[in-house]
């Protein structure tokens, strides 16, 4: 079982994307979610208008080492919004140094900014590293469980 640990921290540029990142972002979201899901240009048109999104991006050098995004929501039943993190990679060569971390703090600082009380975050049954480091940050494992359908 592998367990996150923060014992080769190092401190990494973490910034909001933006849209001269789409290629490198196409990239990283192809090899965590499989080739195909998006475009260079679904990417640049989604960091450009979709205002519920919000993508941050760990910088090295002149790459990217790593991304984050989240979706804030509002629903009728709840008076306040909340999000759900709906990515969160690193690069094998880039993990075990604390930048999922930092991109987590990251996007909780901006989802705070505007207005999100509450985070969700869904993870693999088996991803034991995630799962330890969302409850190194004080994520707690709900009971509820998981439908999903294609239509």
């Amino acid at each position: 079982m592998e367990k996150w640990e923060e014992a080769k921290a190092i401190i990494m540029l973490i910034r909001l994307a933006n849209c001269a990142d789409a290629a490198y972002l196409k990239k990283l979201n192809d090899l965590f979610n499989g080739e195909g899901c998006s475009s260079i240009e679904e990417i640049e048109d989604s960091l450009k208008r979709n205002e519920q999104e919000i993508v941050c991006v760990a910088v090295d050098g002149n790459k990217l080492a790593g991304f984050c995004s989240g979706q804030v929501c509002k629903s009728m039943s709840y008076s306040n919004l909340y999000a759900e993190i709906t990515e969160l990679f690193v690069l094998n060569e880039h993990r075990q140094q604390g930048i999922g971390k930092q991109l987590l703090e990251f996007m909780e600082t901006e989802l705070s900014k505007r207005g999100v009380r509450h985070i969700h975050i869904l993870t693999n049954r088996d991803n034991y590293a995630a799962q330890s480091l969302y409850r190194l940050l004080g994520y707690n494992e709900t009971s509820e469980i998981l439908f999903d359908k294609n239509n």
